[in-house]
């Protein structure tokens, strides 16, 4: 028995298939990686295992991984950043595998040739590590603040938004920015003339440019996956109109207001 191979075929699928569980293993590890490297490394996993087919060499097969790896995602120098090497290179071998256990059954449940195989189970392992990465990401962000305004108190949902930049011009105070409509039940009426505010500048991708109310609260408590943490008299700008379009939050924190 023999396998007649095409290697031009088989070099191309190997570096196809390496490039998208690189980018998939790099979505895990949450690795800021080039696109070049990606390819670079899926280039030597590549010609690795081209090479080790051609030389009858099954037992240097998993060295193609290691090789993969060290191109698109090791760090240097080694010595100082190792348990991200071996994290990556871990990784990518979990990839691998479910990649393989994806591949070997939809090869008995499809009838399929084994390159449209292989192209399935890569894209299936790419668009399942992309979908793990938003919801851990969006579980990260998500925050519940309760804020405290002489003897009331509110508890809001909000999002820590890392693009969130906004601060009080004159102190450079850092401000979150709440719903005005939720926010109210806090605020004694004509609070604008008995307790004051503050104008805040601020303009947002493809909007006019605007200004904001903003108070200061007596305390603010957030507590996210990473802990708690409590601030007194936060500044919190008040936005008029929903700020989620879905109502899944009514405040956007301010990265300094996160713990």
């Amino acid at each position: 028995m023999y396998y007649e191979i095409y290697i031009d075929q088989f070099f191309t699928e190997q570096f196809l298939i390496g490039a998208i569980l690189l980018a998939a293993t790099a979505m895990l590890c949450q690795a800021a990686v080039s696109w070049r490297r990606l390819i670079a490394g899926a280039l030597l996993g590549a010609a690795c295992m081209t090479a080790f087919v051609c030389l009858r060499m099954p037992s240097l097969y998993p060295m193609s991984l290691p090789v993969a790896a060290a191109a698109a995602l090791w760090r240097r120098p080694l010595k100082k950043e190792w348990r991200h090497n071996l994290n990556g290179t871990l990784m990518l071998l979990s990839v691998t595998v479910c990649f393989g256990g994806a591949a070997e059954a939809l090869c008995s449940l499809l009838p399929l040739s084994v390159t449209a195989v292989s192209a399935l189970a890569a894209t299936a392992a790419y668009g399942l590590t992309r979908t793990l990465v938003r919801q851990t990401r969006k579980g990260d962000s998500a925050a519940e603040i309760t804020l405290r305004k002489d003897e009331r108190t509110l508890t809001l949902h909000g999002f820590v938004d890392t693009g969130n930049h906004l601060t009080e011009p004159v102190t450079g105070r850092p401000a979150s920015i709440a719903e005005s409509a939720c926010i109210a039940e806090l605020l004694a009426e004509n609070w604008e003339e008995q307790q004051g505010f503050c104008l805040i500048p601020y303009h947002t991708l493809g909007e006019t440019e605007g200004w904001m109310r903003a108070v200061i609260f007596d305390e603010m408590c957030v507590t996210t996956r990473r802990g708690s943490v409590s601030f007194q008299r936060p500044l919190i700008a008040l936005f008029e109109g929903d700020i989620s379009k879905k109502e899944e939050y009514q405040m956007i924190l301010h990265p300094e207001h996160a713990p």
